[in-house]
């Protein structure tokens, strides 16, 4: 009986000794809690003190980082369309015979300039020629009768039958000769419009057939560059919009406008064409060469602008940082437009703003700021 409660004793003792533990760590444990609590607080306001230090203290500037800013401001924004182009003449004619002959003769030779009306092209014309000057003789026997007939009509003399029946001879012979005489100029093939022989197709002895090529005449003085541009600026584009035309291989750059906006769209690959005249009158540009297009499709008169590389993106959207007060300040924006590593800032940003344009990957929000000017 006596070493069974000496047993109870001594397991409440144990058991009493446990528990004072547990509870011992338990406390430990919130104290530890509490500590870590009042370290980030600690943290946080040693932070804040050190900004206030900073700003009230001058640092050495080996321990501030050196920016240059700009004062933002309103200013012109213009937003282009980048195309490629290809030059085209609106006077590049392929010439046809329009009566079949033997080419007994050309007249000029590839690379001269002809004028309108010349003929480039000389066929076999002896035939016709001579049914020409047969059909001329007659119709000056049909005149001198005619005339005859007609001053002795006017004297009462002879049938008015007669007279009509030599009347009519003669305007016949007149529209037959007439006839031929077109027929004979069509076997010299002219040029239709002023410009440059650029190819030949046919030499002397060969026969010329009409729909079968003879020569290629191109005039280069008024060209038009023409582009496809994709659906989604069908309302956009408008004529007369500004294009800045770039011929990179000749390094000539034109200011002109659009001429031309297609009203149609190509099913086969959802564009529409636009066109751009320009003059050539030194005849540098040549058809089927390359342009580049830069087409206006949006101006802004009062855009509050920043270099596009200023702007960094986090998960929570677009931001650069700006100067405030001699610290770096992280401010988020909304973006615009882009170009020319131009961006515009939609929202976010105030005329003043110091903008951070260099240096800004070195700051982090509340960095110390050496600017430079």
């Amino acid at each position: 009986m006596k070493k069974q409660i000496i047993f109870i004793t001594t397991l409440c003792l144990i058991l009493s000794s446990c528990g004072q533990e547990e509870t011992k760590t338990n406390d430990k444990a919130l104290q530890l809690k509490e500590l870590k609590s009042d370290l980030k607080t600690l943290t946080n306001d040693i932070k804040k003190l050190e900004i206030e230090l900073n700003l009230n203290t001058k640092l050495p500037v080996k321990n501030r980082i050196p920016v240059r800013i700009d004062t933002l401001k309103e200013e012109v924004f213009y937003h282009y369309i980048e195309q490629p182009g290809k030059i085209n003449s609106k006077e590049n004619i392929l010439v046809s015979a329009e009566m079949g002959g033997l080419i007994t003769k050309i007249n000029f030779k590839e690379g001269d300039v002809v004028t309108k009306g010349e003929t480039v092209v000389k066929l076999d014309s002896d035939l016709m020629q001579s049914n020409v000057d047969e059909l001329m003789a007659t119709l000056e026997l049909a005149k001198t009768t005619f005339e005859r007939q007609e001053a002795l009509w006017s004297k009462k003399i002879g049938s008015e039958l007669q007279y009509l029946q030599i009347k009519n001879q003669y305007k016949s012979l007149q529209k037959k000769v007439d006839a031929a005489e077109t027929q004979l100029n069509k076997l010299n093939i002219s040029a239709p419009i002023n410009g440059v022989i650029e190819e030949l197709f046919l030499n002397p002895g060969e026969l010329a057939n009409p729909g079968r090529p003879a020569f290629r005449i191109v005039n280069t003085e008024r060209i038009y560059v023409e582009s496809d541009v994709a659906e989604r600026y069908a309302n956009v584009l408008q004529k007369n919009s500004p294009v800045k035309v770039t011929f990179d291989a000749l390094g000539i750059q034109q200011q002109s406008s659009l001429s031309f906006v297609g009203q149609v769209i190509n099913p086969e690959n959802s564009t529409f064409k636009i066109k751009i005249d320009l003059d050539n009158p030194k005849g540098f540009l040549k058809p089927n060469g390359s342009a580049s297009l830069e087409i206006q499709d949006y101006v802004n008169h009062q855009a509050l602008v920043v270099p596009s590389q200023v702007v960094k993106k986090d998960m929570r959207g677009d931001y650069l940082f700006i100067n405030d007060n001699g610290t770096a300040e992280k401010r988020y924006v909304k973006m615009g437009l882009s170009h020319d590593d131009k961006s515009i800032i939609v929202s976010g940003l105030n005329v003043g703003d110091e903008i951070i344009i260099e240096g800004f990957s070195e700051v982090v929000s509340g960095s110390v700021l050496d600017i430079k000017k």
